[in-house]
């Protein structure tokens, strides 16, 4: 368990690590380059074997390992609620991880109540069936579930999502590679969006950006504007090209925050999915 620099969580929890491509949106997954350094540089041994060369850098096996004893058991150490983001080097609800693993978790979770367990896949699909081999009819009321939704070819997660019986449930459009087009958002708590950014970063549109935001805003749901992913893609960049400026050093200089900035038409869009009454992060997370 580690902190992280993901501004919509604070700690980073992996039961198991190693993953493989599933959609557009793996393919510059900053987890993949992590988990070659952490193989390579570190020599962890959860991570042998998870990646291998390619032309466009390191890419998924398909091997998943258990992460150690020590890392699992992290959380029960933690007495302040927390938001952590379940397996950021993985993916939770994979069909190749073992149920054993999947089932370990959510004991943990279910015995740190103070914590809000955040889980993000994009297998929704694989809940239910998951759920049901495992014989969980339920799980835990402080784990939020979400789906990553990065473009118009994967909005069916949503419904899939929406599916499954979760206290919180949120999507994560990011990176967000095209638009999404008319989205139902009935049942989702909580929209996170942002742009791609490092290594070959794809570009994402304003107005993909707006007709989200439009959205949630329209059918009451909370919307976390994250990152343009690069400068090129904040709009301030045209702005500063109009004004005959130079546009790195403009948008710098208006939007400060790493990864292009996270300005969306003069203002940042941090929202919270609302908390119910008895859960401990409520007085942080509903302002």
């Amino acid at each position: 368990m580690a902190a992280t620099t993901i501004e919509w969580t604070q700690l980073v929890w992996n039961v198991f690590v190693g993953c493989s491509m599933e959609s557009d949106g793996c393919w510059n997954c900053y987890a993949m380059r992590m988990a070659r350094r952490l193989e390579e540089g570190f020599g962890v041994p959860a991570y042998r074997g998870t990646t291998k060369k390619s032309k466009i850098g390191p890419v998924w096996t398909g091997k998943i390992n258990r992460s150690s004893q020590t890392a699992i058991n992290m959380p029960l150490s933690l007495k302040k609620p927390k938001r952590i983001f379940v397996n950021s080097m993985s993916d939770f609800w994979h069909e190749d991880a073992d149920d054993l693993w999947r089932r370990e978790a959510i004991d943990i979770m279910r015995r740190t109540p103070q914590h809000a367990y955040q889980i993000l896949t994009k297998r929704p699909q694989n809940i239910l069936p998951i759920m049901k081999r495992m014989k969980i009819e339920l799980l835990p009321p402080n784990v939020w579930l979400g789906a990553t939704v990065e473009d118009h070819r994967v909005v069916d997660r949503i419904a899939k999502l929406r599916a499954v019986p979760a206290e919180i449930r949120f999507i994560s459009v990011e990176p967000m590679t095209a638009p999404l087009g008319p989205i139902d958002l009935t049942g989702v708590h909580w929209v996170i969006a942002g742009g791609e950014s490092g290594p070959r970063a794809r570009p994402m549109k304003a107005k993909w950006v707006r007709e989200v935001r439009d959205q949630c805003i329209e059918q009451n749901v909370r919307y976390f504007f994250k990152q343009w992913g690069t400068p090129r893609n904040n709009p301030l960049w045209n702005e500063a090209i109009a004004n005959g400026q130079a546009p790195k050093l403009y948008v710098k200089m208006r939007d400060p925050i790493g990864k292009g900035g996270s300005m969306l038409d003069g203002r940042e869009w941090k929202e919270y999915p609302r908390m119910s009454s008895h859960s401990p992060l409520r007085k942080t997370m509903n302002s």
